[in-house]
């Protein structure tokens, strides 16, 4: 419930604290005076756009705080706790705007977002004004209302949850497909890569090692003679090195005797023998091995020119073109891989159809039970708003193409509210022929059905009384007056046949002085009621018959008798 409200610096209202109450608050004054700029100041409470139009002039910034009721244990307190703001029964929502563009928000004196006021709004405070009776001309806002009547949000969210699974999934098997039709072309090119570098069958190093091996079968004649000749130097010629080394041993032995300190010089020359001789050896194994072999030069050279071809495509070397291979199986694996996804999203596209047919199929029987109940109840309602042969129904249909229902977050139903006004009218879509008073009233009886106790406890109406009079105003200020018995309610309105039926009746008044003009609000005393009641009967001018008939309205109200009450 809305208890205080206080405005600043917002629009033409300068400082304004308003006390508001249970049951049916009302607000009039004249053409002008502010009322609707109230609604836009609660407006902004619960999340609207701001913008520096809204502070006033000189000021530079603007606030709105409200203070309000909430039960113990809702969803209002399960969302601050949530939120780890401070849960208690009174909720305080502070809202300031100033004109360097900055906005600050504040839920129990914690810095919060316009996000969180967006999400708390609803249960908080509903209000409707023109906005909303344009809005229920738009068919698309008649499958929520149905819904919210039903109660069938949990299976709505059941729908909407499996939807959007099936959604996603229908995207990745489509993008998938284009991926994989836009890829054939390329995939085949890479399959023929692929199978060109295997059939090499590239080793490691493979290029580097035969280079070193075409070099040696190229110049085979010239390192058999120079190896044979090196072989013949050390060992096997006359005066050969090793030969000359036995030599030089006698000549240090003939030394070592005489100066035996020299011995040491036998032993280097005893350790260059044994590296000799191991050196000779070895260049006979090598000069054995020494074979020009011209079909293995040729096969060399074959092998090499192959590698050489393939590396202009894939690579310089071996060994990047072996890691070329690598990545085309790779690729070639997640093609495979792709084809099983393909195969995966397909089975379970099958499944969350049945499962989303199922769902929907349940969500539509249970529309379908609703819509008559609904057609039912906002018949008798509109009856006691004295539209009493009105005909008012919930059209039902199941969206289909060629045959097949149509999937969408909201399910495979199409709704639309029709109104046969007066009798002997085909009922038609309400945008085609309801007047503004009629809409006013089929709105007012929607709230009246839709509303839930423990939801959003204060209802707001401005301009309910758009296009009625007389006989119709008072039966709506009944069926307010009715509302206000589970819910606090608060209307804005100019005829004074709904304001008597209030239990608090607020003046909202524009008063001008010297630069400025600001607006002004304050509870009427019971004895102030009467005068502003015969304002609102007889304008500029009121005569002692005014009063007396706006008496005669409060009188009766009080009683229940100014018209036959139909709620009881």
């Amino acid at each position: 419930m809305l208890k205080e409200l206080s405005i600043n610096n917002f629009a033409i209202i300068r400082n304004l604290d308003i006390q508001f109450r249970e049951g049916l608050n009302v607000l009039s004054g004249e053409t002008g005076a502010g009322k609707s700029i109230l609604v836009g100041a609660i407006n902004l409470i619960l999340g609207s756009r701001a913008s520096q139009e809204m502070i006033r002039t000189g000021a530079v910034e603007a606030s709105v705080e409200a203070v309000l009721t909430v039960p113990p244990g809702g969803l209002c307190r399960q969302i601050l706790e949530f939120w780890e703001i401070e849960s208690r029964n009174e909720l305080i929502v502070r809202r300031a705007i100033s004109r360097t563009g900055r906005n600050r928000v504040f839920i129990n004196d914690q810095t919060a977002s316009v996000q969180q006021l967006q999400q708390l709004s609803p249960l908080l405070i509903s209000i409707s004004g023109q906005h909303e009776h344009q809005l229920l001309l738009d068919q698309e806002t008649h499958l929520g209302l149905l819904d919210a009547f039903g109660d069938l949000e949990p299976l709505c969210r059941s729908v909407r949850e499996i939807w959007s699974s099936w959604a996603q999934k229908k995207e990745q098997l489509a993008r998938i497909k284009r991926a994989r039709e836009e890829g054939m072309a390329r995939m085949d090119f890479l399959r023929f890569q692929l199978q060109e570098l295997e059939s090499a069958k590239i080793l490691p190093n493979e290029d580097e090692e035969l280079g070193r091996e075409r070099e040696i079968l190229r110049n085979a004649a010239g390192l058999s003679d120079a190896s044979n000749r090196a072989l013949g130097l050390l060992y096997s010629e006359k005066g050969a090195v090793l030969e000359r080394l036995s030599e030089i041993q006698k000549e240090l032995s003939a030394i070592s005797r005489i100066d035996p300190s020299q011995e040491h010089l036998i032993e280097y020359l005893v350790q260059a023998r044994i590296n000799l001789e191991e050196l000779s050896h070895l260049m006979g194994t090598y000069s054995g091995q020494i074979v020009f072999n011209p079909t293995r030069l040729a096969a060399v050279e074959e092998r090499l020119a192959l590698l050489g071809r393939l590396g202009k495509k894939y690579g310089p070397g071996a060994n990047e073109m072996i890691a070329r291979t690598e990545e085309l199986r790779a690729v070639a694996g997640q093609e495979n891989e792709s084809g099983l996804r393909e195969e995966e999203l397909e089975a379970e596209l099958l499944e969350l159809r049945r499962l989303y047919l199922e769902t929907a199929g349940d969500l539509s029987r249970k529309r379908s039970e609703a819509s008559v109940e609904l057609s039912r109840q906002v018949e008798s309602s509109l009856a006691e708003l004295d539209m009493q042969r009105a005909k008012f129904q919930t059209s039902l249909t199941i969206s289909k193409n060629d045959d097949e229902p149509i999937f969408s977050a909201t399910g495979m139903d199409s709704v639309e509210f029709l109104l046969s006004a007066n009798p002997g009218e085909d009922l038609k879509p309400l945008a085609k022929i309801a007047s503004g008073g009629e809409l006013s009233r089929i709105l007012l009886a929607l709230k009246s059905l839709l509303s839930r106790d423990g939801e959003a406890e204060t209802l707001i109406f401005d301009e309910v009384d758009a296009g009625i009079g007389g006989r119709t105003a008072e039966l709506v200020g009944l069926k307010l007056k009715k509302l206000a018995e589970r819910h606090q309610v608060i209307c804005i309105t100019h005829l004074p046949q709904i304001a008597c039926h209030s239990r608090w009746h607020f003046l909202v008044k524009k008063e001008s002085a010297a630069a400025e003009t600001a607006t002004s609000i304050r509870m009427l005393a019971e004895s102030e009621r009467c005068e502003e009641l015969a304002r609102m009967l007889g304008g500029v001018s009121i005569s002692e018959t005014v009063r007396e008939h706006a008496k005669e309205l409060l009188e009766k109200a009080a009683r229940g008798s100014a018209v036959r009450d139909p709620f009881h």
